[in-house]
């Protein structure tokens, strides 16, 4: 099998009597198609990054609908609050923002690591849970093509 280079990355699979107009290479004996778009191609050499972008929804959905809701509530402004109590609400709302307003989460980055370890310090999450929403496998559903 030949693989079809564009932009450092597979674009395609070919059969091994490919010889179009595309860059190629031999796929090598271990390449798995099922992860064909964790592979980059740099310096003549094909290696395995996986995924750490998916999609907005696909974030969301690693919530459960429990928590979900618990962040809603905790977002509310109470005027009769403290104001730590306040400026906590202010914050998973700016966080909320954040998330709503990007055009991908990448799992990898430490603003989002942190903002969903916050969450778990608040006691938003179930301890335990943080690692989880971050750390799980990214599906082929959930991950973010640009």
């Amino acid at each position: 099998m030949k693989l079809t280079i564009q932009q450092n990355r597979i674009a395609a699979t070919a059969t091994d009597a490919y010889t179009g107009p595309d860059e190629f290479i031999d796929a090598p004996a271990d390449f798995d198609v099922t992860r064909l778009g964790e592979y980059r191609y740099a310096d003549g050499a094909l290696s395995l990054q996986p995924a750490t972008q998916i999609t907005r929804l696909a974030f969301r959905n690693r919530f459960t609908a429990a928590e979900k809701v618990a962040l809603e509530i905790a977002s509310l402004d109470n005027p009769a609050g403290t104001m730590t109590q306040r400026q906590q609400a202010a914050a998973i709302r700016v966080y909320l923002a954040d998330v709503a307003l990007s055009s991908f989460v990448d799992l990898s980055r430490p603003d989002t690591r942190a903002g969903v370890q916050q969450l778990e310090a608040w006691g938003l999450l179930a301890v335990g849970r943080a690692l989880q929403i971050l750390g799980d496998p990214i599906l082929v559903t959930e991950a973010y093509e640009p």
